[in-house]
């Protein structure tokens, strides 16, 4: 039996991507064992070592799989990416889980509270609108701000448009204006200016993004240098789009297990070799990717 079916359960073709993509290329059954072995290893100190308090912010996140083994089409991986006073980057944990419920949300950030992150340097947690994020965030670490991420928030006002051909560009353009303010009071003067405007003209969309707006303003309290590493989930979600990437070679995961040590493997590989940061880009570009 080759490495990968002790792992994924596929073809020794489908074992040499999954060894071509961790270190270039393929290896022995022997090899392969030794190697697996060592990351279950590896995986469990990961899974219960002691977490350092040591982070300012956390980015939480889910990312969606299919398992086969467990008969139904997909279920989530909640992730954790804490960034440090020095704005060092690492996935915290991970966790499959049955759903993206608050329940859910709540064992897993209670995890991280019992290994060792008790949230003492923690200054503000980062999410998108998830009211199971929220609702966790609230029970474990309640007195850490929230930010709700704004491309996320940008995003839902436009999905919720009615006369998109006649308002989508305007609404994107004038609403991404926003948050490019140099501060949070103009943001707010920009953002009441734009509800006057649209309330009457596009009530659905008005309403969407006035609900949590302020909460999304919260990195405004920071120096301008950190402010893009937390106004949004675009680190994490950088993180888990080349984790899914990397996924559709193979397709789907056979079990848990396989699962488990797949994505920590990436997690290893990633950060011992970080994918490059997105830029800053200008939040008229961002709005362009959303009309698309």
């Amino acid at each position: 039996m080759v490495a990968l079916s002790l792992l994924l359960g596929f073809s020794t073709r489908k074992q040499q991507r999954f060894f071509q993509a961790f270190i270039g290329d393929s290896v022995s059954h022997q090899a392969a064992s030794r190697l697996l072995q060592g990351l279950a290893d590896d995986l469990r100190s990961y899974q219960t070592n002691a977490i350092e308090d040591k982070y300012r912010f956390l980015i939480i996140d889910g990312l969606w799989v299919h398992i086969k083994e467990l008969d139904i089409k997909k279920r989530p991986i909640l992730f954790a990416l804490g960034i440090t006073k020095d704005g060092k980057q690492e996935i915290i944990a991970f966790k499959l889980a049955k759903g993206e419920t608050e329940e859910e949300y709540t064992a897993f950030l209670n995890d991280l509270y019992r290994r060792g992150l008790l949230g003492k340097s923690l200054e503000l947690i980062i999410s998108d609108g998830s009211e199971a994020i929220i609702a966790a965030s609230n029970t474990v670490y309640p007195y850490t701000p929230r930010q709700r991420c704004y491309t996320h928030k940008l995003r839902n006002l436009l999905q919720n448009i009615r006369h998109k051909i006649r308002h989508r560009a305007k609404m994107a353009r004038q609403a991404s204006r926003i948050y490019r303010a140099p501060c949070r009071h103009e943001a707010i003067r920009r953002f009441r200016l734009f509800v006057n405007k649209w309330h009457n003209l596009e009530p659905k969309a008005v309403k969407c993004f006035q609900d949590e707006f302020y909460h999304t303003l919260n990195f405004y309290d920071f120096p301008k240098e950190v402010r893009s590493a937390i106004s949004t989930t675009n680190h994490l979600e950088r993180f888990l789009e080349e984790i899914s990437r990397r996924i559709k070679i193979q397709g789907y995961f056979k079990n848990e297990r396989s699962l488990n040590l797949w994505i920590f493997g990436l997690i290893k590989h990633i950060n011992l070799n970080p994918i490059p940061q997105p830029k800053r880009y200008a939040l008229k570009q961002k709005c362009k990717i959303l009309l698309a």
